[in-house]
């Protein structure tokens, strides 16, 4: 099947020889048309259009959507105003802005119809088991044939690609990763980074250093990251501390999920209680509760919801062989009707949307 290519719809003869030179340098050819039409609106990955054609679309009530870009030489008030009212992601003027109209033309070369997930798992307490609900998580959405995107944001954890077995696996740390402000290609990253097939799908490990600084884990880096593994239709689980940094709060701000794993116990919940207020105060998209048995003095989830404020999506039995499948080779050999796998197939599901 051949993949779509992003599509161009300018008036002006030589800003379209321009945008085509440099789409020949980055994703290949483009889909040039003189007018907008809904199928080809519907299908390209990137839309790149002038202040007539965007102006055009909004006369013709095409519907907003995702990865619209206004293309001009001069930007004017009236070319802001339809580009906001086509609900254009930015405007890019050129030749001054070539470099970011090439990251875009790349990353359209490998994006999926459809974008990616974003979800954050963090730990009530210490010791709580988001690390291992988080790389669970990669793990059943590998086997369902998904690639995944784990991404260490906890510098303190001991490094998140030991729970999947990657530790001596060539590729980056967040110590080699260097991104500032800018965009990362998806392709380019998903190839800088170590890797381990999993049934149909794939896990992408992006992990925090172990003895020496984790120096690319900054806001930045975090947002950059994420954001390429959305636009490459990963499913991205983040693995972020209960403290939260400043690179912890990105996640959360990016993520259209965050789960908070619970031991049942009385000053467990009593310290998730102000885990999930913090990461209310960040968090994007709802904050759930996975409840993790036993429960030593009888809690049920009910009183869990009722201390901690925050809705129940997953309750998590003891699973006793889980320490050694995290010691000996990491979770990608973790048991399909485990009480883990169960607890990660109900989180994927809820991170669907709807």
């Amino acid at each position: 099947m051949t993949a779509a290519r992003p599509l161009l719809v300018v008036r002006d003869g030589d800003l379209a020889e321009e945008v085509s030179r440099l789409a020949a340098a980055s994703c290949g050819e483009l889909v040039r048309a003189g007018e907008l039409s809904a199928p080809a609106w519907r299908a390209a990955p990137l839309v790149l259009l002038d202040a007539a054609a965007a102006a055009a679309g909004v006369a013709g009530g095409l519907p907003r959507r995702r990865g619209v870009v206004v293309l001009c030489r001069d930007p004017t008030p009236e070319l802001w105003r339809v580009a906001f009212e086509i609900g254009a992601d930015q405007v890019i003027t050129l030749p001054v802005q070539e470099t970011a109209l090439i990251e875009l033309l790349a990353d359209a070369a490998d994006s999926p119809p459809q974008d990616g997930r974003v979800l954050a798992v963090l730990g009530g307490c210490g010791g709580a088991g988001a690390s291992v609900l988080a790389a669970a998580a990669a793990v059943l959405a590998a086997r369902g044939g998904a690639r995944a995107l784990l991404v260490d944001c906890d510098p303190l954890g001991g490094g998140v690609d030991l729970a999947v077995g990657a530790e001596a696996d060539e590729g980056l740390r967040w110590s080699g990763l260097a991104v500032n402000a800018g965009r990362l290609g998806a392709s380019a990253l998903h190839q800088a980074l170590p890797e381990r097939r999993i049934g149909s799908g794939a896990i992408t490990v992006l992990s925090c250093d172990r003895g020496g600084p984790s120096s690319g884990l900054t806001p930045e880096g975090v947002r950059a990251v994420l954001a390429a593994g959305r636009r490459a239709g990963d499913v991205v689980v983040c693995d972020v501390p209960r403290v939260l940094s400043e690179p912890a709060a990105a996640a959360l701000r990016e993520a259209d999920l965050a789960v908070v794993v619970v031991p049942a116990e009385v000053r467990a919940v009593a310290a998730a209680e102000r885990v999930v207020a913090a990461a209310g105060e960040h968090a994007a998209g709802p904050v759930r509760l996975v409840v993790r048995g036993p429960a030593p003095g009888g809690l049920r989830s009910a009183d869990v919801v009722r201390a901690v404020g925050a809705e129940v999506l997953a309750t998590m039995r003891p699973e006793p062989q889980l320490p050694a499948l995290v010691d000996c080779g990491g979770l990608a050999r973790l048991r399909r009707r485990g009480p883990v796998a169960r607890a990660a197939r109900q989180v994927l599901a809820a991170l669907e949307p709807a």
